[in-house]
């Protein structure tokens, strides 16, 4: 998953794709989220992306794996306590949603491997309305 901004804060867009262990691509999205600074982008897409996950007839107590370029959002979730209080609403859905998984695993990617979920995410800046398939 990916969120991006033009500016700080911006309009904004998140993106992700969902695929299985196989690597098959199950579901993509492509959401236009507002005026945002890109942290808050990215953590909206996390939401999604889990949100996504729990709604996709995945069995409960599977390992998800969410992968993010943003070191920042991804040095949140492994260390809650240098979380912004600002964002709790974001970190309490995610919170909510971790439920229905066994585990999550949050991992860092470089930019260079996140290009598609960029672009989804980009797509979704210029979007009026929100695009899942």
């Amino acid at each position: 998953m990916d969120g991006s901004s033009l500016g700080k804060p911006g309009p904004s867009g998140i993106g992700g794709m969902l695929r299985n262990h196989h690597g098959h691509l199950l579901d993509m999205f492509s959401v236009p989220v507002g005026i945002l600074d890109s942290n808050i982008a990215e953590l909206r897409a996390i939401v999604k992306a889990i949100g996504l996950s729990t709604s996709n007839c995945l069995l409960h107590h599977q390992h998800l794996i969410i992968e993010s370029d943003s070191a920042n959002v991804i040095s949140w979730m492994h260390k809650p306590h240098n979380r912004p209080w600002k964002h709790h609403n974001f970190f309490s859905s995610v919170n909510r949603l971790n439920v229905y998984f066994g585990l999550i695993t949050y991992s860092h990617i470089f930019h260079e491997s996140n290009c598609m979920t960029n672009c989804m995410a980009k797509q979704g800046m210029r979007r009026s309305s929100e695009f899942v398939a």
